[in-house]
């Protein structure tokens, strides 16, 4: 019998803007944040990446609480919709504010980072995030629409991404450079986000819980539990596959914000040439779309496991000739490769939502629990954690090597730890995800629960 479907091309396109909206605020602070306290405002790179992890301990509880809020909310708007709506304000405002650092004395231009980048990522950030993310379990129980809202998600991040990888930089320049010039570019980036975000919001609406019930071969016996945070972290933090995938998601998202980060250090100081990074970006984005427009028809006939553990794999090997390539900065055979990389990541990447539905599933299954939104804040929590030791853990090796955003010319030490980050920690990051997807056959876990309910 064929899975009954919920949801229309627009449906599909709505979701997808929330992602690309993501990229035009919280891509643009993980990927430019950094040079621009370094280079613009001339603090030290070690002391920033040290202020983001001190920002990232209160995530973690932030995540799994947003999770059980969205688990306990019962309204008009759904679920998760109502989080995504009263965030989006905010959220924009934060960006506007992190690029428009007062002149003042360093202490207080570091305090006013903190304050600011902590209550954007630990609050209102993550509630949106966990809601967003939560979302496509909740709209539709159709296992391939759920792949396919990741197809949609990760297509429009990526072409938010290559947006602002090309724009960015020259947006700066054009509006004056300095202080003033990131003003006004992250002014600009607010207000598409806003208007991206509500899109995602008014263009899709949340099914029932007897609809999402009928996605399992499970009906329940007895009226669902309210959970609270501690029973809720003790339901996902049993469930083994969410502990595997917020690993995964750390560290892919620790890989994408290293590179981010770096990137426009690497064209800036190894190669010479910063208009690079939108080249760069290229190969990013046209093998992603590709991969990703792929991936349901792959899934269709092999399983999400398989897609995402052998494509994952061609994708190790193909950071092996970039590492090689990278640290000698031969640029074209580093797009090639780069080109092959990313292609066979992009399976993986596009059936996140899909994996955690699965997840989400699982513990249904198992503990009779609904906690959609506690089982994908694990996106929210690996996006934190990977994003946030990605850009600090950039902050203190640049540090490290003696960089110095104030000198025209850098030391060797530094280019090459820039060339190290950028080049050589895809290859070992990809390597343990691999290895990590091997295990995480979470679909078979719920094939055999529900062969044994029907026994």
């Amino acid at each position: 019998m064929n899975e009954k479907t919920y949801l229309k091309f627009g449906n599909k396109m709505a979701y997808g803007t929330g992602d690309m909206a993501t990229n035009f605020c919280y891509g643009v602070i993980t990927g430019f944040m950094l040079i621009y306290l370094t280079d613009t405002v001339g603090l030290n790179s070690g002391i920033v990446g040290t202020l983001m992890i001190i920002s990232r301990v209160l995530d973690g509880i932030t995540d799994v609480l947003a999770g059980t809020m969205i688990d306990r909310t019962h309204s008009k708007w759904g679920k998760a919709r109502p989080y995504i709506f009263w965030t989006i304000f905010p959220i924009a405002i934060c960006e506007f504010l992190l690029f428009s650092t007062p002149v003042m004395s360093q202490v207080l231009q570091y305090a006013y980072f903190f304050v600011i980048y902590t209550v954007l990522n630990d609050f209102f950030f993550t509630a949106n995030n966990v809601a967003y993310s939560t979302l496509s379990a909740l709209i539709t129980a159709n296992k391939n629409e759920r792949v396919q809202l990741g197809v949609y998600r990760f297509a429009f991040a990526t072409l938010g991404s290559l947006v602002t990888s090309a724009l960015t930089m020259a947006m700066v320049n054009g509006f004056g450079g300095g202080v003033v010039g990131w003003r006004w570019t992250a002014l600009i980036y607010s207000v598409v986000f806003v208007v991206l975000d509500l899109i995602c919001f008014a263009g899709n609406k949340e099914l029932s819980e007897a609809e999402l019930e009928m996605g399992t071969d499970q009906e329940s016996e007895q009226p669902q539990q309210k959970t609270n945070l501690f029973q809720n972290l003790k339901y996902v933090f049993t469930n083994p596959y969410f502990v595997q995938q917020l690993l995964i998601g750390t560290l892919y998202n620790l890989l994408n914000n290293i590179a981010a980060a770096v990137g426009i250090y690497y064209m800036t100081y190894r190669l010479g040439a910063p208009a690079m990074l939108a080249t760069f970006q290229l190969t990013t984005v046209f093998p992603l779309v590709i991969g990703l427009a792929l991936t349901p028809a792959l899934v269709k006939r092999f399983g999400i496991y398989k897609v995402n553990l052998y494509s994952m794999a061609i994708s190790t090997l193909g950071c092996v000739p970039f590492a090689i390539f990278g640290m000698q900065g031969k640029v074209a055979l580093m797009l090639v490769f780069s080109v092959v990389r990313w292609f066979c990541a992009a399976p993986m990447i596009a059936n996140g939502n899909a994996i955690q539905a699965e997840i989400a599933g699982y513990s249904y299954r198992k503990d009779k629990v609904h906690i959609e939104g506690s089982v994908f804040s694990c996106n929210s929590m690996g996006s934190k954690i990977g994003q946030g030791l990605g850009t600090a853990g950039a902050g203190w090796l640049l540090a490290l090597a003696h960089y110095d955003g104030t000198l025209a010319v850098q030391p060797a030490s530094a280019i090459n730890m820039i060339s190290l980050m950028y080049a050589v920690l895809p290859l070992i990051i990809t390597a343990i995800m691999t290895v990590l997807l091997y295990f995480q056959k979470v679909e078979k876990a719920n094939e055999m629960l529900d062969q044994q309910a029907k026994a």
